[in-house]
């Protein structure tokens, strides 16, 4: 017989079978968004594959995180609204127009389908689902 394990962290393993257990601790995976950094005033498009906080995603020039551009959203200033912004751009393609370089990344105005993400998710509809998102 085969006993199903789950340990999360600080915690010692148990028998999935308890009746108590509670579920495995989520991982939050962040790849380094390391594309070369657009100048102020280039436009550029792509999809958002990550969002890291309600102000900060990765916009993919290519498939893997090396060409993704880490950007900082000029238009947004709550970081603790990512469910939003997950519910806004997630797998969406957004075009920009970069401002000036910031911590690694760009500070940009960023929509989709004509909308700033910032408008979208300061939509009704966007905050309701951005509170599904975890």
């Amino acid at each position: 017989m085969t006993a199903a394990i789950w340990a999360s962290p600080g915690a010692p393993a148990a028998d999935a079978g308890a009746t108590s257990a509670p579920p495995p601790a989520r991982r939050v995976i962040v790849a380094a968004c390391t594309a070369e950094t657009p100048q102020a005033g280039a436009v550029f498009s792509g999809t958002v594959l990550q969002v890291i906080d309600g102000r900060t995603l990765c916009v993919a020039q290519g498939p893997a995180p090396r060409d993704w551009v880490l950007v900082r959203l000029a238009d947004v200033q709550d970081r603790r609204a990512r469910g939003a912004l997950m519910a806004a751009s997630f797998a969406r393609k957004i075009d920009c127009t970069a401002g000036r370089r910031q911590g690694g990344g760009v500070l940009a105005t960023c929509a989709a389908d004509g909308v700033t993400l910032g408008e979208l998710t300061r939509t009704d509809a966007v905050k309701a689902a951005g509170r599904a998102w975890r």
